[in-house]
């Protein structure tokens, strides 16, 4: 099993933001705009999102060449940083929408992804933590759209939606090179790029409660992802 890990978690998340530029591959880049400029308009805060869409892509499409070892370690580090980060995010989510009941962060809603993790094998497993990352990503980025209409530019809310759909996209970029090393003869399934899932134009209260669902999802998916990262990684 994991040797140290315990006595390593608070080093972890000191440097996290340093782990963070590293496991994505990109130094931190990803987040250059929302460092160098405080958004002053609507269409700034679009232009970044525009931005974030294709720091994803590059960082998903950066090659796997790093140990299988470091691959793993840094998998779990970016799953942890991510579980604590949308955790603080779900917060700060709540507390912006004002009289906002935590129940219906819990309603049932047949579009989101579940937060469930499936799989009979290791192998199978990592691929559904993919997959079901990927999935993720366009609801993260239709909350993030949703809520520049809802929140002024400089809403601290919005950088944190930002960072979480980049986020999300590095590390499922570190699934796809450790499924890149458990099957590399055997194809990585891809989503659909324009999944039918995304629902259609909402009022504000349904925008409120799809964005909490969205995230709170995602915090128990991450949640699950980490388990399985330090099961994994301790074999």
């Amino acid at each position: 099993m994991l040797s140290g890990e315990e006595d390593q978690e608070g080093g972890e998340e000191e440097d996290g933001g340093k782990e963070e530029a590293e496991a994505n591959g990109c130094d931190g880049k990803g987040n250059m705009f929302w460092q160098g400029h405080r958004p002053q308009s609507t269409s700034k805060i679009f232009l970044s999102l525009v931005l974030s869409t294709i720091i994803a892509l590059v960082n998903t499409t950066v090659p796997c060449n790093q140990s299988y070892t470091k691959t793993i370690h840094k998998g779990v580090k970016l799953s942890k940083l991510m579980k604590k980060s949308t955790a603080e995010l779900l917060k700060t989510y709540q507390a912006s929408e004002g009289d906002f009941a935590k129940q219906f962060c819990k309603m049932q809603m047949d579009n989101v992804p579940s937060s469930s993790l499936s799989g009979q094998t290791s192998s199978d497993r990592m691929l559904n933590i993919y997959t079901r990352l990927k999935e993720f990503q366009p609801h993260i980025k239709k909350v993030l759209k949703q809520q520049t209409v809802l929140l002024p530019p400089q809403s601290p809310l919005l950088k944190s939606l930002d960072e979480t759909f980049q986020r999300t996209g590095h590390l499922a970029h570190r699934m796809n090179c450790i499924l890149q090393i458990l099957q590399p003869n055997i194809p990585i399934f891809e989503p659909a790029a324009s999944p039918t899932g995304i629902p259609l134009p909402q009022n504000v209260f349904q925008q409120k409660v799809y964005g909490c669902v969205v995230l709170t999802r995602l915090n128990k998916f991450l949640s699950r992802v980490v388990d399985e990262l330090r099961s994994f990684k301790g074999r």
